[in-house]
């Protein structure tokens, strides 16, 4: 199988008029998710729709705007501390081009099977050499007011910020959310990610079932291996996909990075992410964790052709189709779903919603999305907060 099924989902819409995307938010139902509770809004690397990535700042305002969960990606400095930063490389978030004690560092490397690069590696770099950097905001579109303010964030003051919010508000539980990015490819640099993170988790009191954590990795040998050093948080299996092929809507995998997990390449295993979706790749990831993290277009595919007949260029110009049976898949073999990622920019929404990502947002709380990973957690939570009004 190559993509999510539509026959079910398209059956029940011929003949009820599917209707997800009504502009009046009232989904007419019960909450869907797994649970029966509210969806969690996950802050996407913070703030980012308006600070840079992944800074204790973007984190503070995330929680503010009523975030549940802090997510993050684990990266590791060449001392071993964990820093969260989504790429391997410092050139797109940082400004360590403007160093000139650090030119001479400038590679390329080879990661998870494409070449990166010539870059500047966190992997190169000491914490306090990563410390001495400032963060900057990677897409031209979005806000630069605070490009040069912050530095660089660990994971543990990420962790202490989710303690300190906490004991504020009694009551309120705010979830860290980190993912082992590259992991196979730092643990061959001899900066592992797994024993690091597990550790932290045991110092802190939050190595069990209900502690307010979820481990996320695209890489099931990554997820596999920390349960087997004992890992007993809530674990999540991201799935990707490299590209959307717009005459049919189906997700493409072309590219060696995100067509499949590292670890299955190194294997020479041929199958990509779409043997994730099929029942038996659920009920294997069911094995070691306890949802999925599916990139949304695998939830709502979008399609569309210009006047020549020739597919579009961009999801923009793209509608979409009615939604697959992932969700009630994934629900049935036990697992929750957290789609990412949702963002307000006119460019990551479809024609469907004619450029309102609230809208969005009540098509998949209507389908029954668990949470959503979002750049922009303000509008997720008022969309979120009128939303249940209708559902409840």
């Amino acid at each position: 199988m190559s993509a999510p099924r539509f026959a079910k989902w398209w059956v029940v819409a011929c003949l009820v008029g599917w209707q997800p995307f009504a502009s009046s938010g009232q989904p007419g139902s019960a909450v869907a998710t797994l649970d029966g509770k509210p969806a969690l809004i996950i802050g996407h690397r913070g703030l980012p729709g308006l600070y840079p990535e992944e800074v204790i700042a973007g984190y503070k305002a995330a929680i503010a705007a009523g975030t549940d969960a802090l997510e993050l990606d684990l990266q590791s400095s060449s001392d071993g501390v964990l820093f969260a930063c989504h790429n391997v490389y410092l050139s797109d978030t940082t400004d360590v081009a403007s160093h000139p004690e650090f030119a001479l560092r400038r590679k390329t490397r080879s990661v998870d099977g494409v070449a990166a690069g010539p870059d500047w590696f966190i992997s190169d770099f000491t914490a306090a050499e990563l410390k001495s950097l400032r963060v900057r905001q990677p897409l031209a579109t979005r806000s630069k007011a605070y490009d040069g303010l912050y530095p660089m964030a660990t994971f543990q003051e990420i962790v202490d910020l989710a303690k300190q919010a906490m004991a504020a508000e009694p009551g309120r539980r705010i979830y860290v959310y980190p993912e082992t990015k590259n992991p196979l490819y730092q643990r061959q640099l001899g900066l592992p990610l797994e024993e690091k993170l597990l550790a932290m988790l045991e110092k802190e009191g939050w190595n069990s079932p209900g502690a307010p954590v979820f481990v996320q990795s695209f890489d099931p040998a990554s997820l596999k291996l920390m349960r087997k050093l004992g890992l007993k948080t809530k674990v999540v299996q991201l799935i990707d996909g490299s590209d959307v092929d717009y005459r049919s809507g189906a997700i493409t995998y072309t590219s060696p990075d995100t067509a499949r997990p590292f670890s299955w390449m190194v294997a020479g295993d041929s199958r990509t992410f779409a043997a994730m979706l099929t029942p038996a790749g659920l009920a294997e990831i069911r094995t070691y964790a306890d949802g999925i993290g599916p990139w949304k277009l695998y939830i709502l595919p979008a399609k569309g052709t210009d006047a020549a007949g020739n597919p579009v260029k961009a999801l923009s110009e793209a509608t979409n189709l009615p939604p697959t049976s992932l969700i009630l898949d994934a629900h049935r073999a036990g697992l929750f779903v957290h789609a990412f990622t949702f963002r307000d920019d006119p460019q990551y929404l479809s024609k469907t919603f004619s450029g309102d990502p609230r809208s969005e947002y009540r098509a998949y709380f209507a389908l029954g999305v668990d949470g959503v990973f979002t750049d922009f957690s303000t509008t997720a939570h008022a969309v979120l907060t009128e939303w249940l009004r209708g559902a409840r």
